[in-house]
């Protein structure tokens, strides 16, 4: 939660910190990822759910088609935004701001998973 111990200096900082951090957050949409299995899996687990609380279903394979297709639309939608801001906002951020110590290149935290030099030198093979 956003509970800041205000009484104490560092706890302070370090709860406040933490508030922010958390608002600022990107955090998955709530809808599942369109791409993949993520829709039927959401379906699955709905369908599950409503059947184990109640019986009587009075939604016809029309008006379950529509609200799939809605679906669909809605977290299309949600997670294009979310990619769009990861893309253009985030990524560009960590460019800017980012300035890790140096041992975090050595100690395991940053790992290389490209070199341009050697892919550039495998592409000139070709």
């Amino acid at each position: 939660g956003n509970d800041i111990a205000w009484d104490v200096e560092k706890e302070c900082f370090r709860t406040a910190a933490a508030a922010i951090g958390n608002f600022y957050a990107l955090h998955p949409p709530i809808l599942p990822n369109p791409s993949g299995k993520g829709i039927r899996l959401y379906k699955k687990n709905k369908d599950s759910m409503e059947s184990a609380g109640q019986a009587d279903n009075d939604l016809t394979s029309t008006d379950e088609d529509d609200m799939d297709q809605e679906l669909v639309a809605e977290a299309e939608a949600a997670w294009a935004q979310r990619e769009w801001t990861i893309q253009h906002v985030l990524f560009p951020s960590m460019r800017l701001f980012l300035k890790p110590p140096k041992s975090m290149a050595t100690d395991g935290t940053f790992v290389q998973i490209a070199s341009l030099d050697k892919l550039y030198k495998i592409f000139e093979r070709c």
